[in-house]
């Protein structure tokens, strides 16, 4: 099932409307923050109780919480929900599983890629060691599994793909040197990153007849 327009263009007003307001506002952007969150949950709501659909819920609910924790700078907490999320899109992810044959070469390049993350991170990490290197081998292994997945590049490859960006983005502001635009740049790519990756499973979920939406079985 594809979200409806009405989903897709309520969040793409609110993510809009929470990148603007980076700049103007500030004790209402953590509620502005999760909207889009809670607009993509919407969306999977509208299809038939599924371990698809659950688990999609179960990665959106802990995202949400992530973002309002790493909002109050519960930075901690906030990796241990995110921790959750990145664990769960891996699970959908391996539903789709097709070998480790394909796409290898990318595979190769994000080992590398999450290798030297480790590199560059490890020296800065003091306490946060532990958690944060826990996080890094889950979100490497949600990417490994979305690039082995039977899922076409678009959306939901790419959407794991974003995500490890944005939570690059977040780490080497927070523990190496300061990005410019910061905000702008973790945040782009992390609502990017959820869309095609919930959009992606989704299509994926159809076309294997998987969600069935409400309106059709209550036609019946």
């Amino acid at each position: 099932m594809n979200m409806s327009k009405n989903i897709k263009f309520s969040f793409l007003f609110f993510v809009l409307l929470y990148l603007v307001s980076l700049s103007i506002f500030d004790g209402v952007l953590w509620l502005l923050k999760i909207i889009p969150i809670a607009l993509l949950a919407v969306g999977v709501m509208n299809t038939v109780p599924s371990s698809t659909r659950n688990i999609l819920l179960l990665a959106l609910f802990f995202s949400g919480c992530g973002d309002l924790l790493l909002a109050f700078d519960v930075f901690i907490f906030g990796v241990a929900a995110f921790l959750i999320a990145q664990l769960s899109y891996a699970v959908l992810f391996g539903h789709h599983w097709q070998g480790i044959h394909s796409r290898w070469p990318l595979s190769v390049l994000l080992i590398m890629y999450m290798l030297s993350m480790v590199w560059l991170l490890i020296p800065n990490l003091g306490n946060l060691q532990f958690p944060v290197m826990v996080y890094l081998l889950a979100i490497a292994a949600m990417g490994l599994m979305a690039l082995h997945s039977s899922l076409p590049m678009r959306w939901g490859v790419l959407g794991a793909i974003m995500f490890i960006i944005s939570d690059s983005c977040i780490a080497i502001n927070k523990f190496v040197n300061p990005l410019p635009y910061e905000s702008y740049w973790i945040m782009s790519t992390y609502y990017a990153a959820q869309f095609m990756m919930v959009t992606g499973l989704l299509i994926s979920a159809r076309q294997q007849k998987k969600l069935i939406p409400f309106r059709k079985n209550q036609d019946k």
